[in-house]
């Protein structure tokens, strides 16, 4: 390469340097030094669109679309995620770690990093099985998505959404239906099995998904709550789910 050709060569990447700065510094404008918020999904649809475009959600955040950049973004810029489309396959692979495409890549090392991470109810594929799967499988299945939630992954219905972000709402619903066993599982359990329940007393005004989560792992099997605990809509699903029985007393 002659003088010249070098020369001009220099020239052009001092250019694309200075137009690089030049646009992250537009970007930073645009954003009037908000944290960012962003939206990460496989598929455009018309909820991750109106959170892209909730006024509150911007006048807290600059909100933004993972899809819209090809996934090539970074993560540091981002103070919270809002995951949608969490299909089982991605499920899973985000609670083995063997992330295989750019939205489970992106989703994990957002976890890695201990952003915030957000899931609304509607967006889980796994619930749509809870009537149909066997109780195995989808036991196995819940396990995975247990181990997301112990992980920080806040999970909430899509109409709560914008206030549990904006830190004006706890991640379960408002309404709280009113307290019922949880279902018998579909083939009787032997005595002996009976016998080897394990039950726990929660003092809580709340009984959450989280609580009961956590207490399933432990191998409790029966929580006794006080006469005026309220139990979320999201724990009476999570001790249906794991066989659980809710005691008032």
């Amino acid at each position: 390469m002659d003088h010249n050709a070098i020369v001009e060569e220099i020239l052009r990447r001092v250019a694309q340097k200075i137009s690089e700065a030049e646009g992250s510094c537009a970007e930073c404008a645009d954003c009037g030094g908000k944290p960012g918020l962003l939206i990460l999904t496989q598929d455009h649809g018309t909820d991750c669109h109106a959170t892209l475009e909730n006024e509150a959600l911007k006048a807290r955040y600059h909100t933004d679309c993972a899809l819209m950049h090809h996934y090539e973004v970074d993560l540091d810029a981002y103070e919270a995620v809002v995951l949608f489309n969490l299909r089982c396959d991605a499920m899973a692979a985000l609670a083995s770690g063997a992330c295989d495409t750019a939205y489970t890549r992106l989703a994990s090392k957002a976890i890695l990093s201990g952003k915030k991470v957000y899931v609304p109810t509607e967006e889980v594929e796994l619930y749509q099985y809870r009537e149909t799967a066997p109780a195995a499988y989808y036991n196995m299945m819940q396990q995975k998505l247990d181990l997301l939630v112990a992980s920080g992954v806040v999970i909430c219905a899509q109409a709560s959404l914008e206030q549990v972000i904006l830190g004006n709402a706890s991640p379960v619903p408002a309404a709280v239906a009113p307290v019922c066993a949880a279902a018998a599982p579909a083939a009787p359990a032997p005595a002996a099995a009976c016998c080897e329940a394990k039950a726990v007393r929660i003092e809580k005004r709340v009984l959450t998904e989280k609580d009961l989560i956590e207490a399933n792992m432990s191998g409790v099997t029966e929580v006794h709550i006080g006469e005026k605990t309220i139990v979320t809509a999201l724990a009476k699903d999570a001790a249906k789910d794991r066989g659980m029985t809710i005691v008032r007393e």
